[in-house]
């Protein structure tokens, strides 16, 4: 005589069992990392751009062997400040998009994958154009340099620090995209859109 398992009755067989997959912990709490960072970060840069110009004037009055060259970063500084201020704020804002969305992703609110999609494209195109203008302000300081010290001196080291400056730009546009193409993969995956579509 074989016993078999009493029936799950209909009313409890409909209930959702609870989850236990840890990516949503994990991944959240990256993000929230991130997130924390961005927003600092974010408040660092409008506050060094909008303010930073004005603590180079003492400097200018204590070392003044080195006032034209202070000036000259004084002049660029000033020409892109509000330009920097704005994408510091820009890139603040998109910080709280993430900050939110692993807030929400760690309480496992379906809501959290589109919001996390759309920062992980506005991260994308934003990193872009902050690569582009952080060259622009580096090109404007590499011609104050060689406005500084004459046509015949450092056309030589100007293209070595472009160079440089190129590579520094790849490899930072690098790491600030990586963390939006692992979001957009990861939320493509079947498995993970199938345990999303059980969340509230």
């Amino acid at each position: 005589m074989t016993s078999l398992p009493p029936d799950i009755p209909p009313q409890f067989a409909a209930l959702p069992t609870q989850s236990t997959d840890r990516w949503p912990g994990v991944i959240g709490t990256i993000t929230i990392l991130f997130g924390v960072a961005g927003v600092l970060q974010g408040c660092c840069g409008m506050s060094s751009s909008l303010f930073a110009q004005s603590l180079l004037v003492p400097l200018v009055s204590a070392m003044p062997q080195a006032a034209e060259m202070l000036a000259a970063q004084q002049a660029v500084g000033e020409k892109f400040k509000w330009m920097n201020a704005g994408l510091s704020l820009l890139s603040m804002l998109v910080a709280v998009m993430l900050l939110v969305g692993g807030s929400r992703l760690i309480g496992r609110r379906a809501s959290s994958v589109p919001l996390l999609r759309t920062w992980a494209i506005a991260k994308l195109v934003l990193a872009l154009i902050v690569a582009g203008a952080g060259w622009v302000v580096f090109e404007s300081q590499i011609e104050s340099m060689r406005a500084e010290q004459g046509a015949n001196g450092p056309a030589a080291s100007a293209g070595a620090m472009r160079v440089f400056g190129a590579f520094g730009v790849a490899v930072n546009l690098f790491w600030q995209w990586a963390l939006p193409i692992f979001m957009l993969v990861w939320f493509s995956r079947n498995p993970i859109r199938s345990a999303v579509a059980r969340w509230n």
